[in-house]
């Protein structure tokens, strides 16, 4: 592995550097994030990108479980949770390097990644480079305009307090339309979308309480605390 970390230093050094102390490294996956990778994981072969520390996949066994990601902590805990690890940088990798190095996946999961990238068009054409004609890609990410962030804005003249590192953390927040159009964009059709209801202040409302998920179903692109996408490939259709 210290010679996979040298030449990750070598491709970019700031994106290495930025992932070395990152603050969710020991957060856990929400049950709903768990829940959702293990209703839709489907195959023989599945990719964890950015897997972290603790793997949404953890739960899922498959013959073929491969995690990906490029913070050393992560590695060192969470590679026992498959049957490969591949320290590597997948937004600086080329996607013919990938497809050598990695080969081709009928699930492939991505929870709470896209949102820490610049670009995250470029690595989403590359999942579906590495997606079997029949595969499932499942990801989850958070929403950066829920109305509980619209809320700590205005107690706090202007400026986030609750949600002052979720901001400073995530440089991709798209609102459902915009994912939709960048998976359109790498060839791919959403097939099951789903969501976790937003409170309005820390824990108020619950998000267990069925009749604020059907108020939240009105607008989840303000009501929405977190999304869940399935793609697929659009000519799996045609």
């Amino acid at each position: 592995m210290l010679n996979e970390v040298e030449r990750q230093k070598k491709i970019n050094a700031t994106y290495f550097a930025t992932f070395q102390d990152f603050p969710y490294d020991d957060w856990k996956p929400a049950r709903q994030r768990i829940e959702f990778a293990n209703k839709y994981a489907e195959g023989e072969s599945l990719l964890d990108v950015g897997c972290g520390f603790y793997p949404v996949t953890a739960e899922i066994k498959m013959p073929r479980k491969v995690g990906l990601d490029v913070s050393i902590k992560a590695a060192q805990k969470s590679w026992k949770e498959f049957t490969e690890f591949h320290f590597l940088d997948i937004t600086q990798t080329d996607k013919e390097f990938l497809k050598k190095q990695l080969g081709t996946f009928d699930t492939i999961v991505a929870s709470e990644f896209l949102e820490h990238i610049e670009k995250p068009l470029e690595t989403i054409k590359k999942m579906a480079y590495l997606l079997n004609s029949k595969g499932k890609i499942l990801l989850t990410m958070p929403n950066g305009t829920s109305i509980a962030g619209m809320i700590d804005k205005l107690r706090n003249n202007g400026e986030y307090n609750r949600f002052k590192l979720f901001h400073r953390t995530h440089v991709s927040l798209l609102s459902i339309q915009e994912w939709e159009k960048l998976f359109n964009s790498a060839g791919l059709k959403i097939t099951f979308f789903d969501f976790r209801p937003s409170d309005f202040v820390e824990h108020f409302p619950k998000e267990k309480w069925s009749w604020w998920k059907k108020i939240c179903k009105l607008a989840p692109n303000y009501l929405g605390h977190q999304f869940f996408f399935v793609l697929e490939k659009a000519d799996a259709f045609s």
